[in-house]
């Protein structure tokens, strides 16, 4: 029987490229524009959070269409709220903003092609990611990062039962391993209980859905640039 290898699954978003960025410009275009209608900007941007965060559990996970909803949505609960007429207009104008932000240009992170570039030398990298396919695979693609990872997985969410699919399908030994990404909920904890050795990586903003109490030990770096030094520590 062949013997399991070793080998690291990597985040992407806010791991490798840029992503929250964009959607806090988009956030405060639409306190600004919600305050300029007279509603109460930063009560609306919790507002919009809780509608976010609902449209995620309801789709299984990161959907597409959940971040233009909730803007959507939080507006339709203010016009409701405040007793003033609904401008259709203006649910256009919400809609655009959350669809603009999967138009941006893909931003690497300080690092991450260097960092692929070191570990792909001696170790089989995967990628997995959540969120909408065709969007996903597109961003990938225009990051011209897509080479360095032996398969990608793009998921609606990450669990530990995903994160143990992988490993299986790659044979893979989760023990030998390492999981690699910023968040907490959907990269170091699933990473932990599936018994993979997790590397946090801080990201200097990232969405407070994705923000857990680590559930076991992990290592934490600042940069990206400080993964492979921890990985090959071992070697």
């Amino acid at each position: 029987m062949k013997r399991k290898a070793w080998g690291a699954i990597i985040d992407f978003d806010d791991t490798l490229v840029e992503t929250t960025i964009y959607y806090d410009k988009a956030k405060e275009q639409f306190a600004a524009k919600m305050s300029e209608l007279g509603f109460p900007a930063g009560e609306c941007l919790e507002v919009l959070n809780r509608f976010d965060i609902n449209n995620v559990l309801k789709c299984g996970g990161f959907q597409k269409q959940c971040f233009p909803n909730a803007l959507v949505e939080t507006y339709e609960y203010y016009t409701e709220l405040f007793n003033v007429e609904f401008c259709r207009h203006t649910r256009k104008w919400m809609e655009d903003l959350g669809w603009w932000v999967f138009e941006q240009p893909v931003e690497l992170i300080d690092g991450a092609r260097e960092t692929l570039e070191r570990l792909s030398l001696e170790i089989p990298l995967f990628l997995a990611t959540k969120g909408d396919e065709e969007i996903q695979t597109k961003r990938l693609q225009e990051s011209g990062l897509k080479d360095y990872f032996r398969a990608v997985y793009i998921v609606p969410d990450k669990t530990h039962q995903e994160y143990l699919g992988i490993a299986n399908k790659n044979r893979i030994d989760p023990g030998q391993s390492w999981i690699i990404g910023n968040s907490m909920k959907g990269d170091i904890n699933p990473g932990i209980k599936s018994g993979f050795n997790c590397i946090h990586v801080f990201h200097h903003n990232t969405w407070d859905f994705e923000e857990e109490e680590p559930e076991g030990e992990y290592f934490s770096v600042n940069s990206i640039r400080d993964v492979a030094e921890i990985i090959f520590k071992g070697l």
